[in-house]
């Protein structure tokens, strides 16, 4: 419509034999350099009154294009930029009059319109914020193949080039630049070294983190302070306990609610003992009762895997804390006791465990917590170890661990257990066993123990997956070395705390099998259910319901207050192992 509208008023001007140039007050002047296509220019006129105008272009073959219509001007000097496209589509070379008319008035001269410059059309960046060295993709299109230039605005040299052809593009260059802002300029070389008009892009450069730096230990919130004074933390019974005024795994309030400080532990810096031989995940370092081999030893902790509590950094020895990981065949014999004594300090190691999943395992409620990017993301039910007068070394070691390899599936006596991955020496965290029948695998025996201690030390996870698709196989198939595992200890006096009798849940419509935390939960997925209260299981109509042990669903009332009586301050809940504890041989002279 734009191209007939001035194409009629070129031909009424033409009809009514108006006079162009000079004394009409209306001229326009050529650009002073060979219009191309793509790169633009700056078209001067003169108009002889407040208005509009219509500028256009005809050529010897009677083509008519529009370059501007009722163009909003005043009286005197006018200028525009015009790229040398009319309507979004590029003049054709050759030799043309351009046109200017108003109020029925035209002047005119001569132009000559070019090859048209190479374009680049589109052009984005798929991040403005980069780490030193990180890749930077630029999209872009180009109207013809060419020479793609990237380079620091004001520099000649280009920091990236890249032959590429016409059409639709990607390019990556790496951010090897000073950290700070940087604007650049990209532009396209054509095959006659003509080049595109530039495009400026903007990239803000951040200093590369280490990835073998250590997080800064931050210091215990005041909140914490006085739960970790006078609560349960891992460090409950140490002589040393409140010196330590850092936020770690030793001072953490035993409260998987507070996710933050949950999380800021996990992916904190973590100290182990690395004795530098080969297959040092298998091996332990005797802990000392004085700086010195000769000293008696009193507990035993694993290399690589196994987390300390540093107290006092020496020159040759240093002072930590940890449960004694003593097993069976340990030289010290001293069954999951918290100790303070000696180790090399050569063998002190600082690791920076995994950024993005952390665990937590329970001993007093048995469940274990998957922490994801700083949230609680799923909870399971596990067994951990349960000890007898003969083997009080079944107990689960507390503390806090890395996972750091992968076993896969192993046999212990008739059972088979899938999935194991390492975390403290003969410590694995594997599937829920099962019996290997000719007709299948059979985990009868030992899933149902789930929620209760029930192994040899390892770990058992829950093979069927919770709402959020969480078993031992996903955290198989998620597994990322050094992983880090808090234990925490159910020390006499901890007690669980019972639920909210508003809290909602939810069951069957036949009220008749299990009461879930979750209408998602794959046992009741697309079923006709009901929700209901914690408050109302005591009910008779709820009374038959039992806890879903695919949704980890909180424990009856009277079987909370059973294990807290268990529990209560002063008592004993586990008299095998304190026999143990004392008839153990704990001391070793020298080596």
């Amino acid at each position: 419509m734009k191209r007939l509208a001035v194409a009629a008023i070129m031909l009424l001007v033409l009809m009514a034999g108006i006079a162009l140039g000079e004394g009409s007050g209306l001229s326009i002047d050529a650009p002073r350099e060979e219009i191309r296509p793509g790169r633009p220019v700056i078209l001067s006129f003169m108009v002889p009154e407040d208005g509009t105008c219509s500028i256009g272009l005809r050529n010897k073959a009677g083509t008519e294009l529009t370059v501007a219509e009722e163009r909003t001007v005043t009286s005197g000097y006018n200028s525009m930029y015009w790229n040398g496209t009319c309507e979004g589509i590029p003049v054709p070379e050759g030799d043309w009059i351009l046109t200017i008319w108003m109020n029925g008035q035209a002047a005119e001269t001569q132009v000559t319109v070019g090859r048209m410059i190479p374009c680049l059309i589109a052009v984005t960046t798929e991040n403005e914020t980069v780490e030193e060295g990180d890749t930077v993709l630029i999209s872009f299109y180009t109207t013809e193949g060419g020479t793609l230039l990237l380079q620091a605005d004001g520099e000649t040299d280009p920091l990236y080039w890249e032959n590429v052809a016409a059409g639709s593009g990607e390019a990556g260059f790496q951010a090897e630049m000073e950290p700070g802002s940087h604007e650049l300029i990209l532009t396209l070389a054509g095959a006659d070294g003509t080049l595109s008009e530039p495009v400026r892009l903007s990239l803000e450069v951040l200093e590369k983190e280490d990835p073998n730096a250590m997080p800064t230990p931050e210091p215990l919130p005041e909140y914490l302070r006085e739960k970790a004074e006078n609560g349960f933390t891992p460090a409950h019974i140490s002589p040393r306990r409140g010196e330590d005024q850092t936020l770690n795994y030793w001072t953490l309030p035993m409260d998987i609610t507070d996710e933050e400080a949950v999380w800021k532990v996990l992916t904190a810096p973590i100290t182990v003992l690395d004795n530098g031989k080969k297959n040092a995940e298998k091996m332990q370092v005797i802990i000392r009762s004085q700086p010195g081999e000769e000293s008696d030893g009193i507990g035993m902790v694993t290399c690589i895997s196994q987390g300390v509590h540093v107290l006092e950094r020496g020159e040759e020895w240093s002072l930590i804390e940890c449960y004694s990981s003593s097993f069976h065949d340990s030289p010290i014999l001293n069954w999951n006791t918290l100790v303070q004594g000696y180790v090399p300090t050569a063998y002190l190691k600082e690791v920076k465990p995994n950024q993005e999943m952390g665990l937590v395992v329970d001993k007093l409620t048995q469940r274990l917590y998957v922490f994801r990017d700083g949230k609680l993301y799923s909870t399971l039910l596990v067994s951990t170890g349960i000890s007898n007068a003969k083997q009080p070394y079944n107990e689960t070691r507390s503390g806090e661990f890395l996972l750091v390899s992968k076993v896969g599936e192993f046999a212990s006596d008739n059972l088979r257990c899938a999935m194991a991955l390492r975390f403290n020496d003969g410590d694995l965290l594997h599937e829920v066993p099962y019996i290997a029948y000719d007709y299948g695998k059979d985990y009868s025996v030992n899933e149902p123990k789930l929620g209760t201690k029930a192994s040899h030390g390892c770990i058992r996870v829950q093979r069927q997956p919770s709402p959020e698709g969480v078993n031992q196989r996903w955290l198989w198939t998620n597994y990322k070395k050094n992983t880090r595992i808090l234990i925490w200890e159910d020390w006499q006096g901890r007690q669980l705390s019972v639920p909210d009798s508003k809290t909602p849940l939810y069951c069957v419509k036949k009220r008749t099998g299990n009461y879930h935390t979750t209408d998602r939960c794959n046992a009741i997925r697309g079923k006709r259910i009901e929700e209901l209260t914690y408050g109302q299981l005591d009910g008779d109509e709820y009374k038959k319901l039992k806890p879903c042990p695919l949704c980890a669903a909180p424990s009856r009332i009277e079987t909370i207050l059973a294990i807290n009586e268990t529990y209560a301050e002063g008592g004993d809940h586990d008299p095998v192992m304190t026999e143990a504890r004392k008839n153990c041989p704990r001391k070793l002279k020298g080596k």
